[in-house]
């Protein structure tokens, strides 16, 4: 058993709560309501957000000052969202198991007492009906659902799975969509080094680009989409980092006193680096830098990717050995 299974089940022991090792969450009931204690972020876990479905006889929302007033009453709640009837209150990260324990309780009392005197009553997530639920994980999601609209959302489910298998994938489209989707990265590249920095930012807004273009335009994202895309992200950087050194060439390595345009400075620099115009370890540095941060974002954003893929479509009732079977082909 690790540390952080070990931790997770004290919590939830603590607060009277179960631990789900399979979806690595704790959820149950407290003071009436159904809740789910999760790590949004799973490099800080025990930066913990309680999610719980709450609905007011006037079906309307908590306002902007009513949020500031929660947030300021419950002393280690950060921030807070209401989407519909779904609440995530997000606690801060305590590290300390004994004061995580006794925070969580205090908030989670604290919440709860809130909503109840602003008139919110536990619900389906969905239908918003004052009847029995229980938590399900629904996608990247995470919803209370009562019996009825559990067997409407599986369905509806079942259906848009079954229409995407049947969609095939447009290798043309998906390049072209890649293709346009890189050039965010280039221009991000370009900016960025005009201003002085090579940043982790620009890895990760080629890796974002070229995974949605091809996504949007190919139909759907398959493992050969994924080999594909990486390779455009790999050439693309290549191609923004000489068009980096093509705008320095054309503006102060004078190039555009002399008669060229863009174009030529971009085909004129593997010269200018045999000739040490350009600095051929400074050159290598750069171009290095850049791999280095689109490793850093492309690794995480295809992980991300893959993830989402996994899970999308997917119902598993939280408490169960639900598992998740990939859909990237």
């Amino acid at each position: 058993m690790s540390k952080l299974t070990e931790n997770y089940e004290k919590l939830a022991q603590t607060t009277g709560l179960r631990y789900d090792a399979a979806n690595n969450l704790i959820y149950g009931e407290r003071n009436g309501f159904q809740v789910i204690l999760k790590a949004s972020d799973s490099r800080y876990p025990y930066m913990l957000t309680i999610q719980t479905t709450a609905k007011n006889a006037a079906g309307t929302l908590l306002d902007k000052n009513e949020k500031k007033e929660l947030i300021k009453s419950v002393d280690k709640i950060a921030n807070m969202k209401q989407e519909g009837n779904q609440f995530s209150f997000f606690q801060k990260n305590i590290a300390n198991q004994e004061k995580l324990a006794t925070a969580l309780i205090n908030s989670l009392d604290g919440v709860i007492s809130f909503l109840r005197t602003k008139g919110f009553s536990p619900c389906c997530s969905l239908c918003g009906q004052a009847v029995e639920t229980s938590p399900f994980q629904v996608g990247l999601e995470y919803r209370h659902l009562c019996p009825d609209c559990e067997v409407r959302l599986r369905d509806s489910k079942a259906l848009a799975a079954q229409a995407k298998a049947q969609k095939k994938e447009n290798v043309v489209g998906g390049v072209v969509g890649a293709l346009l989707g890189s050039l965010l990265g280039v221009i991000c590249i370009v900016l960025l080094s005009q201003m002085g920095y090579v940043a982790a930012l620009s890895g990760v807004i080629m890796a974002v680009g070229v995974l949605k273009g091809y996504e949007l335009l190919g139909g759907k994202m398959t493992k050969k989409g994924i080999v594909i895309s990486s390779i455009i992200m790999l050439l693309m950087t290549y191609i923004g980092d000489r068009l980096d050194w093509a705008i320095l060439l054309l503006g102060e390595g004078g190039g555009a006193d002399a008669g060229y345009n863009l174009f030529e400075c971009y085909r004129l620099v593997p010269d200018m680096i045999s000739m040490e115009i350009i600095e051929s370890a400074n050159y290598i540095a750069n171009l290095f830098m850049l791999y280095l941060f689109l490793l850093l974002g492309a690794v995480p954003t295809i992980i991300s990717k893959v993830k989402e893929k996994q899970v999308e479509g997917s119902i598993v009732k939280i408490g169960s050995a639900g598992t998740y079977a990939s859909n990237i082909q």
